[in-house]
């Protein structure tokens, strides 16, 4: 798909504000920065994006899109979840959604301190995905059982594990991690069907 230009200017403007608030952090970027990092004047932004909040809410939209179509590409098979392998591919589709989203993700967290709309946002991108782990969780239990009254705390659980930890691993100057995606599907999977 060929975009337009105005289409390809304002993915200028989040490809660089994506690489400024990963350098700098979202609470210390300014307007001028994104638009000095995109090589554009200074005002050129306001056509495309009326805020620095603004171009941040079309990282998010970007960013929960991508990682709805990760976890259901990787699932490939009708996206449901009955074997230990299943939720190792969303585990993964998770793991590798954080870090290539990296930036977007630091940014709501720091945004949501502060505004409003971002907490919104922020507590919308967990809802969604303790409702699709729920939806999982039971599918699992049941597949296995198991009873499955507690998919919801569960499924609370093993988001509150996936986004702590990747926020935590992911973090500039952690270093590189292996075998992570391993460990964390051990653990879920043992949390799930104990």
């Amino acid at each position: 798909m060929t975009l337009s230009k105005s289409d390809r200017t304002a993915e200028e403007f989040k490809a660089a504000a994506r690489r400024v608030f990963a350098r700098q952090g979202y609470t210390a970027t300014k307007v001028t920065d994104i638009t000095t990092e995109a090589g554009r004047a200074a005002g050129g932004i306001y056509r495309y994006f009326p805020s620095k909040a603004a171009v941040l809410k079309a990282l998010a939209d970007d960013f929960l899109q991508a990682r709805h179509h990760r976890v259901a590409g990787t699932a490939g098979h009708g996206h449901t979840m009955t074997t230990e392998q299943d939720v190792r591919d969303h585990v993964q589709a998770y793991w590798r959604s954080y870090r290539e989203y990296l930036p977007e993700m630091i940014a709501i967290q720091e945004a949501a301190a502060s505004d409003p709309e971002f907490a919104v946002i922020q507590r919308r991108v967990r809802a969604n995905d303790v409702a699709i782990w729920r939806v999982h969780i039971k599918e699992l239990r049941a597949h296995l059982g198991q009873p499955v009254g507690e998919s919801a705390v569960l499924a609370q659980m093993v988001v509150g594990l996936l986004e702590s930890y990747c926020y935590t691993t992911f973090q500039p100057g952690t270093g590189r991690p292996r075998g992570n995606v391993s460990t964390l599907t051990a653990f879920v999977y043992g949390g799930i069907t104990r």
